[in-house]
């Protein structure tokens, strides 16, 4: 090939690149048009001249999930970004999602009947193959999902009662023993459902035990939002952070969870008030333990909440960025939705070594933040195994309007490794039980004498 050959073709590669890439500055989301797929979701976006909306969206049907008008889609939605006229994205936290162009409406996309609604079987159905489409783990929980559809078909009809044909459906999801993977309890049979499930013994273990740690181990205790984060001294070189939910760090100075929900309810974006409130805090924790030589961080009770919460917390604690974890989501018999996410350093960050006190109850976003320790140089794990439940919580609506979660996504630790199921295993083991009230019950009996997870830590200190 001659040298002017290559340059002529070097010219025509430029200026195809550049046409293309003004080609995509120039598409707005007012050009967009037609029926989008989400790329591992189950969901289907109708875009027309008047209005944008989502349908709920499995190989068995396909109805009207929410509705907004085009002139809102237009001008408010911030995270929505556009890559081509047959694709965009939407950011929610550091997850982004991609919508993919139809050539035209899936034909089972309709308008549900009342019949369709109000029907057992149809409900059933509905929820059998979202998960059979949706669900991540049958596998890895050994569930032989159309076994279980066997099973449970033949315990109602549509003349069962609702709130009979509502356990059989909780039951049939509770088989797969996923904390992500379960319903919500439908305010008309709240009273009856917590009448069946009443304990006999209403102590509050959990609270007890939180509350012995705190008076037995800690000096100059301080709390923030009610206790959701605590922190103080073990000693003059050992400080103790205990940190019990990836939500509720809001900086609303609230005097009770009452009022600190009334004021979120009124946000624009609460989102990034728990995020600047997560920073606020924790800058103000690493001020006062700067001195120490050694931290705990128990996430023994942490049961979970916004991923980007517990990475903003942690962020407090490094010195550079770090790639910490990839996800993705099941589509179809396949993935999509593939990311590596990172952490940045925040400022003044704490740099000795940090012992993480993990149990089966830290769970969700406990453990995605666990994962993006097991990164860090300066990070050892002290208790029994993670609890196993990862995945965001994929929210779905059954025709009749039953709110249930299931798992869709897969986290993966640097190395490839994924802790769905088994959990993230510690680097000093403790036996705790596996039953969440059998496990607070065991910590705060020992607690009469000592806890069993700060004093290894302890003893790894010298």
């Amino acid at each position: 090939m001659t040298k002017q050959i290559i340059i002529a073709l070097l010219i025509v590669t430029l200026f195809s690149c550049k046409d293309s890439e003004k080609e995509k500055i120039e598409i707005t989301k007012s050009e967009l048009s037609g029926f989008f797929e989400q790329q591992g979701e189950g969901e289907i976006i109708e875009i027309n001249d008047s209005t944008v909306v989502s349908y709920y969206s499995s190989s068995f049907n396909c109805y009207p999930n929410w509705k907004i008008t085009r002139d809102y889609f237009n001008t408010e939605t911030p995270n929505v970004k556009i890559i081509d006229k047959n694709t965009f994205t939407s950011e929610e936290g550091y997850t982004t999602f991609t919508y993919k162009k139809l050539n035209q409406k899936p034909e089972h996309c309709k308008v549900l009947t009342e019949i369709q609604k109000n029907s057992n079987t149809y409900n059933f159905e509905t929820l059998w193959n979202t998960f059979n489409d949706q669900y991540a783990f049958f596998k890895e929980r050994n569930i032989d999902w159309k076994q279980i559809k066997e099973t449970y078909k033949t315990k109602f009809t549509d003349k069962t009662e609702l709130f009979d044909f509502y356990i059989t459906l909780e039951n049939m999801v509770l088989e797969l023993k996923d904390e992500h993977s379960d319903f919500e309890i439908p305010e008309e049979f709240d009273e009856q459902w917590h009448k069946l499930y009443r304990k006999k013994d209403t102590t509050d273990y959990e609270k007890l035990t939180i509350n012995k740690i705190l008076d037995s181990y800690v000096k100059q205790v301080k709390k923030y939002n009610g206790g959701q984060l605590a922190w103080g001294f073990i000693s003059e070189d050992i400080a103790y952070i205990q940190l019990n939910g990836m939500d509720g760090l809001a900086n609303y100075n609230a005097t009770n969870a009452d009022s600190y929900w009334e004021i979120a309810e009124e946000s624009d974006d609460y989102f990034d008030d728990v995020i600047k409130g997560t920073h606020y805090i924790t800058e103000k924790i690493v001020k006062d333990i700067q001195n120490t030589k050694n931290c705990i961080i128990d996430l023994r009770f942490n049961g979970g909440g916004y991923d980007s919460v517990g990475l903003a917390f942690m962020s407090h604690f490094i010195n550079r960025e770090y790639n910490i974890f990839k996800k993705k989501r099941r589509f179809g018999n396949s993935y999509a939705g593939e990311q590596t996410i990172d952490i940045k350093p925040s400022k003044n960050p704490y740099l000795k070594p940090v012992y993480l006190l993990t149990s089966p109850y830290t769970v969700s976003a406990a453990e995605t933040t666990i994962i993006a320790t097991m990164n860090f140089p300066n990070f050892k794990r002290v208790g029994s195994n993670t609890n196993g439940a990862l995945s965001d919580l994929l929210v779905k609506e059954l025709p009749n309007g039953w709110v249930y979660t299931l798992s869709n996504e897969v986290y993966e630790s640097m190395d490839g490794k994924v802790y769905e199921v088994s959990g993230i295993p510690p680097d000093y083991p403790i036996d705790y039980p596996k039953d969440e009230d059998a496990l607070f019950k065991t910590l705060s009996l020992e607690l009469d004498n000592s806890d069993r997870a700060i004093e290894k830590a302890k003893e790894l200190m010298k």
